[in-house]
């Protein structure tokens, strides 16, 4: 299936229902001392949900943010509108990469420990090489899967695909 024939993703159809609500105060802006007033109409209308065709309505403050982020970019507002994916997206920072690495080693050397001995080792090993400290609490590794440095199914093993 392509993307023309499933319409836009969800971030988009957000982007564009936030462009619709302040595309009038960009196209026609109002007077000088009458912004307050125009976002306040719009705040009192209803709109569309994108994705459950549900009524929705946007606060003052929620389109003013939008309007002033929209008036400061100038080649695509509706960029703007989108969401924005956290920086950190995808990694963990409580785990250095020494870190991360002895516990790959400890994981490929030892597949049945339980993740609380793993944690006690590390902890252990902290203690004759310093550049593992600080060694992070026990949940933190606990939520690491040591193949894919990723977050574990807290539920078990994933079924095979």
């Amino acid at each position: 299936m392509t993307q023309q024939t499933r319409g836009p993703r969800i971030h988009e159809r957000w982007a564009h229902l936030r462009f619709s609500v302040i595309g009038q105060l960009l196209a026609a802006p109002p007077a000088k001392g009458e912004l307050k007033a125009a976002i306040e109409g719009l705040a009192g209308r209803t709109w569309q949900h994108p994705t459950t065709g549900e009524p929705v309505r946007f606060g003052f403050s929620t389109i003013e943010h939008w309007y002033y982020r929209a008036c400061k970019e100038r080649t695509d507002p509706v960029g703007v509108l989108r969401r924005k994916l956290r920086a950190n997206a995808g990694r963990q920072h409580a785990i250095s990469d020494a870190v991360r690495q002895a516990v790959l080693a400890q994981y490929s050397a030892h597949k049945s420990w339980s993740v609380k001995l793993h944690h006690d080792n590390l902890v252990a090993l902290a203690e004759t090489k310093p550049e593992l400290k600080p060694v992070p609490s026990y949940p933190t590794p606990r939520g690491m899967d040591p193949t894919r440095c990723k977050v574990v199914n807290p539920l078990g093993p994933r079924a095979p695909c």
